[in-house]
């Protein structure tokens, strides 16, 4: 396959294009009238689109809210979708997130692993089979979509106003092939609080709901604390500084995704144990942190909300308290879950927060999301994308699984989640020093010029 050898020839150009896109900071930010979701993301999606250019590709920019990368001929389109903004960095990196660092083995920096790596790979697998010459019948076309960590509007957008490919896959998740992903449910519970009755002032923690926050901050007046309070400073990951009259507490967690909140360590959660714990019984605080801790707290399955939800398929609901803030007379905190595939809706996750956290009169508020998405794993779109993956790895033995993760396969029909992370790689999505492996980056672009060669040749994909 001339095409596999031909990637091989540019792996230092692949390189040096995924160096361009990890400089850029695409975290969204405030919009703009030609920014929809920051300069950010808008600089990264025009980055990429100039790639494209430059290679000679047919491109679109649909008014910075995504655009797309198209090459070939035919009536029907095979469909990679991938993103170019990003979580942001949160703190504690060993380097600059936003200088990709090769150190001959690792590629680090902010977006090697979700998605800017990934989206690269898929695009010199796009390359290849173009600069090769590869007989195909169908065109190819790589959507790339601004805001997929914050709620989706960049993609949401593009299905409106452009007609979708016919099928394909997203590089946003693991090999060997995802025909199943769980429904999602961001938003924001509301709990009334009255902090006249209590020492602390303010709290703020995490990043974005979908991160496993690393950092929870507690001021307090200064007036008020007490020693115990105080001593919380003495604890691994905690630190007390005082200024102004106020005392700040912050807890340093460990970030991860969402989706896996096991994987982390969460600062909110590590601040209410120990408040609990040390501040005065008389403190309406402290009564409050019990109750964080009881409903919430470090139940990564929302066992204290009652939402253990669990199907066959997909296994049980993935709970991550993401965000806290407040006003005088409210808390807010940010939740991010990931329910099963069968045997639960929304509605009966949402009605079920809303009771459990009456006792402060808990209003949730859906922001975003997702419904469930399963293809069958016993078709020819996912066998066609097994086949690829055992071509070049060897691996025979793993199977299509189903994650917790949400990813673009749900913004189109006939659609899954393939690689770019193999099973046995280390998950930095989301985490401080993400990276991944030169060796994996370049397989995972082999992969993908295999399936799309099959995907945009083979007479029949879809069965209608």
């Amino acid at each position: 396959m001339d095409f596999l050898k031909w990637i091989d020839e540019h792996k230092e150009e692949m390189i040096e294009d995924l160096g361009k896109l990890i400089a850029i900071n695409s975290v969204e930010g405030e919009p703009a009238a030609d920014a929809p979701f920051g300069q950010g993301p808008k600089e990264a999606l025009e980055a990429f689109l100039e790639i494209g250019k430059r290679d000679g590709f047919r491109i679109d920019n649909l008014q910075n809210y995504a655009g797309d990368i198209e090459f070939g001929e035919g009536d029907e389109t095979v469909g990679i979708l991938a993103h170019v903004d990003v979580v942001p960095a949160g703190g504690n990196w060993d380097t600059d997130p936003f200088e990709m660092i090769n150190d001959g083995e690792y590629l680090q920096g902010r977006g090697t692993q979700d998605d800017k790596g990934p989206a690269i790979a898929a695009y010199y697998a796009m390359r290849a089979l173009k600069e090769t010459d590869e007989k195909l019948i169908r065109k190819i076309r790589l959507i790339l979509g601004t805001n997929e960590e914050t709620g989706w509007g960049g993609m949401n957008y593009y299905v409106k106003n452009k007609k979708m490919p016919d099928f394909g896959f997203t590089p946003d998740a693991e090999f060997p092939v995802i025909f199943g992903e769980k429904g999602i449910i961001t938003g924001t519970s509301k709990l009334k609080y009255n902090f006249k009755d209590t020492m602390v002032k303010e709290v703020k923690g995490g990043n974005a709901p979908n991160m496993v926050p690393d950092f929870c901050t507690v001021v307090i007046d200064g007036s008020k604390v007490t020693n115990e309070v105080k001593s919380i400073g003495t604890l691994p990951d905690f630190k007390v500084e005082e200024k102004d009259g106020e005392v700040h507490i912050t807890a340093k967690g460990i970030s991860a995704h969402g989706s896996k909140p096991e994987l982390g360590v969460n600062a909110i959660s590590k601040m209410m144990e120990q408040l609990a714990k040390l501040m005065p019984a008389e403190d309406s605080f402290r009564a409050f942190a019990e109750f964080y801790n009881e409903v919430m707290g470090f139940h990564m399955h929302g066992e204290g909300l009652g939402i253990d939800y669990e199907d066959e398929l997909s296994g049980k609901l993935n709970f991550n308290v993401g965000m806290i803030s407040n006003t005088d007379k409210n808390i807010d905190i940010v939740l991010n879950m990931r329910y099963p595939l069968k045997g639960v809706t929304k509605e009966e996750i949402i009605d079920k927060i809303n009771k459990g956290t009456s006792e402060y009169k808990g209003e949730f508020t859906r922001t975003g999301g997702e419904e469930p998405l399963f293809i069958d794993p016993e078709g020819k779109l996912v066998t066609i994308l097994m086949d690829a993956y055992q071509k070049q790895t060897g691996d025979t033995e793993s199977k299509p699984m189903t994650i917790g993760g949400g990813t673009y396969a749900k913004a189109m029909k006939n659609c899954v989640a393939y690689g770019a992370m193999f099973l046995d790689d280390e998950d930095r999505m989301h985490q401080k020093n993400e990276r991944i492996k030169i060796d994996r980056l370049m397989d995972a672009a082999k992969i993908y010029a295999i399936a799309l060669k099959n995907l945009a040749s083979e007479e029949k994909v879809l069965d209608k």
